[in-house]
């Protein structure tokens, strides 16, 4: 597998090296990189994300080299592109069935400010989602290490609300890398294949096992008590004390979640080991903290998918959802 990695990431840095403007930060990720199971011999095309520093110089500089990668959005000018970038979605700008040196891309730059902020925060999950199943570094930062690392600890502890007492690595990764897909509209339409996250863990559990053994086995809530057997503390206190440690942004989602649930939870800072010590003694904080996630996904998911339309122009948006449909539904 490392021979194989090595091979596609020496096929993908020639790839970037065709891009004059600068690049802080890249990664490839998706089937084009890791194989997937339930899918044909096909070709994937290849997703890569590139950090940049600076979106409107990163654009000027990219259309005046590759005019051709953009839709009609790069005759407005790299302003513009800007301002649909940050603007709409998740803060990603895709270009999407690029052909160089013989590999088809698709390629979404953000700024290197909503990419950490998205792996700390959970703005919206659109990358730090990604980023919880494996991807391949191209252009490494040593910020973005720090960043990532908490990225997965977090998706870890969310999954041990969602999960019982008692269960295996292999559930844990289905958890994890589910995350990303609720409240992702494309899963409800036909745009993701519905068995998308089983294929991913299936195919890459190694891969997964090396991605996340260390914050397992560094966690004081969870344990090994077999072979690819965890065991999770369910005491209150330990549970709550480990849902302070996640994202305001989900911890603020389960709390109005909550609420709606018809659970007692006071307004204010000070009230927070109080409600977090409710939420997890309910039977149901699962099904609450799933409610989270998706409310934190749907809409970036949502606004992300028809920004496509600008960025990628009417055609290459219809060849694109039309690709995802028959690679599922051909295999």
């Amino acid at each position: 597998m490392r021979d194989a990695q090595s091979e596609i990431r020496g096929v993908l840095d020639t790839v970037l090296r065709q891009f004059s403007a600068p690049i802080r930060y890249a990664f490839a990720y998706g089937s084009g990189v890791y194989k997937q199971s339930g899918y044909g011999a096909s070709k994937p095309m290849v997703d890569l994300i590139f950090g940049v520093s600076h979106p409107d110089h990163w654009h000027a500089l990219n259309i005046a080299q590759h005019r051709n990668h953009y839709s009609f959005m790069g005759t407005l000018g790299a302003n513009a592109v800007s301002f649909v970038q940050d603007r709409m979605g998740a803060g990603v700008y895709y270009n999407p069935f690029i052909e160089i040196n013989g590999v088809v891309v698709k390629y979404g730059v953000v700024s290197m400010s909503t990419l950490s902020s998205d792996l700390l925060n959970w703005d919206s999950l659109y990358l730090a989602g990604r980023m919880h199943k494996p991807t391949l570094t191209l252009r490494r930062d040593p910020l973005m290490r720090i960043s990532k690392q908490v990225n997965l600890t977090h998706a870890v502890r969310a999954a041990l609300l969602m999960l019982p007492k008692t269960f295996t690595t292999e559930e844990l990764f289905v958890c994890i890398a589910s995350l990303s897909f609720t409240g992702d509209i494309r899963m409800r339409i036909g745009g993701e294949n519905p068995r998308k996250v089983q294929n991913i863990v299936e195919a890459q559990l190694p891969l997964f096992k090396s991605r996340y053994t260390s914050i397992i086995e560094g966690l004081p809530n969870l344990e090994y008590i077999g072979q690819n057997l965890l065991q999770q503390n369910m005491a209150p206190t330990e549970r709550a004390s480990m849902l302070r440690k996640m994202p305001n942004n989900f911890y603020d989602r389960l709390l109005k979640q909550g609420r709606k649930a018809g659970i007692r939870l006071p307004p204010g800072f000070g009230a927070e080991r109080v409600n977090t010590e409710r939420l997890v003694e309910v039977d149901n904080i699962g099904q609450i903290a799933t409610k989270a996630v998706e409310s934190i996904v749907a809409w970036p998911a949502l606004t992300q998918s028809l920004k496509g339309v600008l960025s990628s122009g009417l055609t290459k948006s219809v060849s694109y959802m039309r690709a995802k449909n028959n690679k599922y539904r051909n295999n």
